[in-house]
């Protein structure tokens, strides 16, 4: 990939070279205006030199030196002087040979020509480029006295420059330009090239530095303080992003050594709580079974009876904590299988339908059509079953609780959605909701969401809570399918 200076410089050199280019030809076009208006005023010039010096031999009646006349004017540039009749008849001429032969038809003016009287124009003769001025000679009244006739034109006067000096002049013009605007180019875009390095390149590179070696941030002091515009400026916000990242990353070190120092904590809590409940468990087995058989030897109607009753319901609560705290502290091993989640919910169902009709509140199953997970079907339903429980704990006569599979093709997963309208949650108690002890009642051992959080969450799933109060509870479980 391309550096930002280097796209930078390449951008000014093209945009340069259109604009150096231009003004250039700009300087060339009126070098050659300059050039041929001197070498036009030279021409013009010499032909009314002649021209006056023919009037003025042939009034003083010495025709015959106009041949002598032309002689002397020849100079380096001008290639050749020639007067002929408008038939092409050369009557004159400084080029040795020409006179009484006739001109080629190109140099013989066009009716056009005749018109205007003159005429300036490029011509490719022999070897060499010639720059002519054609003057036609009228045969006014003084040329009339001696020379008689009525036609209009007496004669054609042809004065030829040669181009190779003004062609030379030309080219040293060009190439002087070309130069120049080269060197120019040059320069411009070589200074820019520097600037950018040092305006962009060095302070980026700094910057750069600065992310992967600048420990004490000894490289974005040097750019802060060297520089005051925009780069200085991003300079200084990168350092408080940085400050802020440092501070970040001190918080995630702080949170990580905490959440190892929770885990050793509950890990040795969770042997700790493994060896109690198995102590606990024999002997509530034992207690139990006891007073089962006392409670045989009562009369139905005796008070024993009724008061060993309900101390067998606190042992089996009791119980339920205990393997609640065994389930929690050692999580039984996952056996997955592929299993249709219709099935898993409407078995769900059927189980909560006699503690519903007790509560007296009503439960509905919807589920898209069978879809498919690899999940432990016994954990998973242990699973909804904690999350009913604790819903139909909020709920009143006549409550209602949703059960819901869906098949979600955007993310490749199922989502169950468990909805109750109960009286819904404060924003403290669902940011609670899932850590070990919580309980929005008194009853219960506080670990059947936590459990539930563990079983989906290594099922590698995600478990979440929707709830306002007064709007009702909805628990949203996300489950990989089965590919």
């Amino acid at each position: 990939m391309m550096d930002l200076h280097k796209k930078i410089t390449l951008l000014f050199a093209a945009i340069a070279v259109v604009v150096v280019g231009f003004f250039s030809w700009e300087d060339i076009q009126f070098h050659k205006l300059r050039i041929n208006a001197s070498r036009t005023g030279r021409v013009e010039l010499l032909t009314e030199i002649i021209g006056n010096g023919l009037r003025s031999l042939m009034i003083e009646g010495r025709g015959r030196d106009f041949q002598k006349f032309l002689e002397n004017l020849i100079a380096e540039d001008i290639s050749a002087i020639r007067l002929f009749t408008q038939e092409g008849k050369i009557l004159n001429s400084t080029v040795p040979g020409e006179i009484g032969r006739r001109v080629p038809d190109k140099s013989i003016p066009s009716e056009n020509l005749l018109l205007k009287g003159f005429s300036l124009f490029n011509r490719d003769d022999a070897d060499k480029r010639v720059f002519s001025k054609v003057v036609l000679i009228k045969n006014d009244r003084i040329c009339q006295r001696c020379h008689g006739g009525t036609e209009h034109i007496r004669g054609v006067l042809d004065v030829e420059f040669a181009t190779s000096d003004s062609d030379a002049k030309m080219s040293d013009a060009i190439g002087s330009v070309a130069r120049s605007g080269l060197i120019m180019l040059f320069v411009l875009v070589g200074s820019v090239w520097l600037l950018a390095r040092y305006l962009l390149k060095s302070p980026l590179d700094l910057l750069a530095a600065s992310t992967r070696r600048d420990a004490e941030g000894a490289l974005l002091e040097k750019i802060i303080a060297g520089r005051q515009d925009e780069i200085g400026r991003l300079a200084i916000q990168f350092r408080e992003l940085r400050a802020d990242i440092d501070r970040k990353m001190e918080e995630i070190a702080n949170c990580r050594a905490d959440r190892d120092s929770r885990m050793e904590k509950m890990a040795s809590i969770g042997e700790l709580a493994a060896a109690v409940a198995h102590e606990i468990k024999n002997p509530l087995a034992g207690i139990s079974g006891a007073l089962q058989v006392l409670a045989e030897d009562f009369p139905d109607d005796s008070p024993r009876k009724e008061i060993s009753q309900e101390i067998l319901q606190e042992i089996e609560r009791l119980d339920k904590a205990v393997k609640d705290l065994l389930f929690f502290a050692v999580p039984p091993e996952l056996h997955q299988i592929p299993v249709d989640m219709h099935a898993v919910i409407d078995k769900v169902s059927r189980l909560l339908r006699p503690l519903a009709a007790t509560l007296e509140v009503t439960t509905t199953v919807t589920a898209d059509a069978a879809v498919s997970a690899l999940i432990d079907p016994e954990q998973m339903e242990i699973a909804l079953m904690n999350i009913a429980h604790f819903s139909f704990q909020s709920l009143q006569k006549g409550g209602h609780l949703t059960i819901g599979a869906y098949d979600r093709q955007d993310t490749g997963s199922i989502e169950i959605i468990m909805a109750d309208t109960g009286p819904g949650l404060s924003e403290e108690k669902v940011a609670e909701i899932f850590r070990p002890f919580f309980s929005t009642k008194h009853s219960g051992s506080g670990l059947s969401l936590a459990i539930t959080s563990n079983i989906i969450n290594r099922h590698n799933g995600t478990i979440s809570v929707e709830s306002r109060p007064g709007t009702g509870t909805a628990f949203h479980i996300l489950i990989p399918k089965t590919r």
